[in-house]
């Protein structure tokens, strides 16, 4: 697990380097741009919070801890969601999913898979539905007729940066929640599969920093 621990740290310092620039502009965010904000500090405290339980623990299981932060980033990235999604009927959808989602989160925590593993029933159904949010505002954005009428291109908008950077992370780490029992049970989990998931974070950070880029240059 050492390779992991190194990941971990060089994810880290590049969350808390992206902070910083994020803090500095807070005041020029929309609602969904700190959303964004919100999220990156709960990936630093989610980082953090594990490490140091790990150290602490008996048995350094910090597995139950992964769970439920990945319920509070599922959270902030709904709320995201509901800011630039504009339908009406898919903005009630992201209102009520909270609600099941929660219940397969505890049940998985308390009774499925437990508090001392990793829970992938409820974080790979949190990732695909994030996934399915993503999709649904690519699609929004290539048929909005405004940006068409006001030639406006998408890759100017804050938010498509944003949603690019998640999607590509939920991509790279929504078969290692599927797999991560299964390959844990079998052995070390290979290095590559921890590598292609902390490379989709670290790209998904730098698409961040673009599109908080594009909100300086709206400004201008």
């Amino acid at each position: 697990m050492e390779l992991f621990r190194i990941l971990v740290y060089v994810m880290m310092g590049i969350e808390a380097a992206l902070l910083i620039p994020f803090t500095l502009k807070f005041n020029s965010l929309d609602k969904a741009g700190r959303s964004i904000y919100y999220y990156i500090v709960s990936s630093i405290i989610f980082a953090v919070g594990a490490d140091v339980i790990e150290y602490l623990s008996v048995g350094g299981n910090n597995m139950w801890f992964f769970a439920i932060m990945y319920f509070v980033q599922f959270l902030i990235l709904s709320y995201f969601y509901h800011i630039v999604i504009k339908n009406k009927k898919i903005k009630t959808v992201i209102k009520i999913l909270p609600i099941p989602v929660l219940i397969v989160f505890i049940l998985d925590l308390f009774h499925i898979e437990g508090f001392e593993n990793y829970n992938s029933l409820f974080t790979t159904l949190r990732s695909f539905i994030l996934l399915i949010y993503a999709i649904i505002y690519f699609l929004q954005l290539l048929n909005d007729n405004e940006l068409i009428e006001n030639a406006i291109f998408i890759n100017s908008l804050p938010n498509f940066w944003y949603n690019a950077g998640l999607f590509i992370f939920l991509c790279s780490s929504f078969l290692f929640s599927l797999s991560y029992n299964y390959l844990a049970a079998h052995g070390p989990v290979p290095p590559a599969t921890l590598c292609i998931t902390f490379i989709g974070g670290i790209l998904e950070m730098i698409l961040f920093y673009i599109g908080l880029l594009k909100i300086t240059k709206q400004r201008k």
